[in-house]
C-alpha cells in the first residue's frame, strides 16, 4: 500500500498525518481513502476530475500532473496545498 502523507491545514490537525492506502492510480488512491474516511480530503485535491490548481501531488517526490499517474505499492504520496500572502 502507498502511505499518504497530508499536511495539517487539509486535515485540520496541527501536524502532518500519515495513511496508508490502496490504488493503482492517484484517483484510486483518492477514491479509496474517501471510501474509508469520508470525502473531505478527496474534495479538497480534486475538482472536475481535475487535482485543483493550488494543490501539488508528489508520488515519491515526483509531482504528478493528472489522477492517471501510476502509483507504485510502496509509494510515499503527498499532497501540498500552495502557500501565498504576505505584505
Amino acid at each position: 500500500m502507498a502511505t499518504i502523507k497530508l499536511p495539517a491545514a487539509l486535515v485540520g490537525g496541527s501536524a502532518t498525518t500519515e495513511v496508508e492506502v490502496a490504488g493503482e492510480t492517484v484517483a484510486d488512491l483518492f477514491d479509496n481513502h474517501a471510501a474509508e474516511h469520508g470525502d473531505e480530503l478527496r474534495d479538497s485535491v480534486i475538482e472536475g476530475g481535475e487535482i485543483k490548481e493550488f494543490i501539488n501531488v508528489y508520488v515519491d517526490g515526483t509531482p504528478v500532473e493528472g489522477l492517471d499517474a501510476a502509483v507504485p505499492d510502496d509509494a510515499q504520496v503527498r499532497v501540498i496545498p500552495a502557500a501565498s500572502g504576505g505584505r
